[in-house]
């Protein structure tokens, strides 16, 4: 009895064993399905996340309004007629730390700003920063390559959309508040223009006038920023 009772017993396991070898092989056989319908997928998600940058976003102009005080001869403060000191405001190109004209500033800005727009708006910025920058990447891996630019070039696009009307609506400002030379159109300008240009004593200079006008006798005075984040932008917005 017990030499019968221990063979069924052996049966029994062996047959369990046989299934569940069978079992792991058709769970290995299922895997390898899965996985060679989600290789191609993978690749073209690691190509694009690999595909070299072109736009590099501190490459791209900002301007800022800086605070110069006018100095003679002498290094002493100009006076004007009411006693107070002389001040021009110039127009600093943060990207080369360059002053320009207020004309060669906004004419480039609305280039670049209309490029940003229609990028951004090709990209569907109705999805969100937080979608695109998270696993929304995916989605824009084709407009990427069509644009002959990266996933993280469109991101960075559709990031600098937020600055977009913001600096138009300072260089318009700057323009009504100040002639080309930088001197105020006005007899005082007021705080709020002041503060919406984030002029103030903090990051005033001192110049002389030699210097300032050598400044605006220079080539970069009146020639738009050039370079390679700026050509890719501009080229990729042709392409929309």
């Amino acid at each position: 009895m017990k030499n019968v009772f221990c063979k069924i017993l052996m049966c029994v396991a062996f047959i369990a064993y046989g299934e569940n070898i069978s079992a792991q092989g058709f769970l290995k056989g299922l895997l390898k399905k899965g996985d060679s319908k989600k290789e191609p997928t993978e690749q073209v998600s690691s190509d694009s996340a690999q595909a070299k940058s072109k736009i590099n976003v501190k490459d791209i102009p900002a301007y800022i309004a800086q605070k110069t005080y006018v100095l003679d001869e002498n290094n002493q403060r100009v006076k004007n007629e009411d006693g107070t000191d002389k001040y021009i405001v110039e127009l600093i190109r943060t990207s080369d730390n360059t002053r320009v004209s207020p004309e060669v500033a906004q004419e480039q800005s609305k280039q670049i700003n209309k490029a940003i727009l229609a990028i951004a708006a090709k990209a569907g910025v109705s999805a969100g920063i937080g979608a695109l920058s998270g696993g929304g990447k995916g989605a824009l891996a084709g407009l990427a390559v069509g644009l002959g630019l990266s996933v993280d070039d469109i991101v960075n696009v559709v990031k600098l959309k937020k600055d977009v009307n913001k600096q138009k609506k300072a260089l318009e400002l700057y323009k009504k508040s100040f002639d080309e030379e930088g001197n105020p159109t006005t007899a005082e300008v007021d705080s709020k223009t002041l503060k919406t240009l984030g002029i103030s004593e903090e990051n005033a200079v001192e110049k002389t006038t030699a210097q300032i006008q050598e400044e605006l006798s220079k080539p970069e005075y009146s020639t738009p920023a050039k370079n390679e984040s700026i050509d890719a932008l501009l080229e990729a917005a042709t392409k929309v």
